[in-house]
């Protein structure tokens, strides 16, 4: 059974934010090197609302990861896949991340194949990644 796996060392890359007081808005602008987005801060701090935050990227990341994961999966095993749905909140504590993910599928699919994509959404890259321990190391130029 083969899980589709990108990893960091397959696919290095590096994140570029920037903000410039300049332009008198408190959005960051994000690349990749080719792609581009942005993300702002939380309404009550003055950001904008149409704009994602920092923990509504972290989020987004794990949905995506799990739908492209099992969109993938589901081709390579032939299942009637026709749609899947992830919906991921998270709640915070004391020293703790809390992410809820639910994930939707629809399809013709066998109560076996449905356990198995939800196997297969449990190993999606942004999981086990979160999932790991993590560490920051940041240095100011």
């Amino acid at each position: 059974m083969i899980v589709p796996t990108l990893s960091v060392k397959d696919h290095p890359m590096t994140i570029d934010a920037t903000w410039n007081a300049a332009q008198s808005s408190t959005i960051c602008e994000l690349s990749n090197g080719t792609a581009h987005w942005r993300a702002d801060l939380d309404a009550e701090f003055g950001g904008d609302t149409s704009i994602p935050n920092p923990h509504e990227l972290l989020d987004s990341a794990l949905a995506a990861c799990t739908a492209l994961t099992m969109q993938v999966y589901a081709k390579r095993k032939a299942y009637d896949l026709r749609a899947v749905h992830v919906s991921v909140t998270h709640e915070e504590s004391a020293g703790q991340y809390r992410m809820l993910r639910t994930v939707r599928v629809e399809g013709e699919l066998a109560p076996a194949a449905r356990e198995d994509l939800l196997r297969v959404a449990n190993k999606c890259p942004v999981h086990k990644s979160l999932s790991a321990q993590i560490s920051i190391e940041t240095t100011l130029e």
